[in-house]
């Protein structure tokens, strides 16, 4: 296959997943927070990061960032942390009210997500998981 076709394979996959999976789950929780401020606090369940370090990793600009930061501050899901070498530096860090929401949003999505797949006979889901492995495998290589 060239590589033109698995381009389009790929450009008609992304919509797919968005509608599929994507959008039914940020539904769940757009009320109390959108995607991206959920992709921001699963950054931070990592690791404590500086608004350049958030924005790099977000593909956003730190003036775009700070508004998503000011509302998960106001939320008490984050806060603010200065570093005691350099008061400039401040890091954000995920705070217990974070860390919950975090599992409360990664329950619902399992939830979710294993709701479609019970819908699947075992040789299917055997071939799903054989695909989700080799295509993480192959993204990895492209990143």
């Amino acid at each position: 296959m060239d590589r033109a076709k698995t381009a389009e394979m790929l450009f008609h996959l992304i919509p797919l997943l968005d509608k599929e999976f994507v959008r039914p789950i940020e539904q769940q929780f757009k009320t109390i927070l959108s995607s991206t401020q959920v992709h921001v606090l699963v950054i931070l369940r990592e690791k404590k990061a500086t608004m350049t370090e958030l924005s790099q990793e977000m593909l956003m600009s730190k003036q775009q960032m700070t508004p998503i930061i000011d509302k998960l501050v106001s939320e008490g899901f984050v806060q603010r942390e200065y570093d005691n070498a350099d008061r400039r530096m401040i890091r954000i860090g995920i705070t217990p009210s974070g860390l919950n929401m975090c599992e409360n949003v990664k329950e619902k999505t399992m939830r979710l997500l294993a709701k479609k797949i019970e819908h699947l006979d075992e040789q299917a889901v055997l071939r799903l998981n054989h695909a989700i492995r080799e295509l993480q495998q192959i993204i990895n290589k492209m990143a």
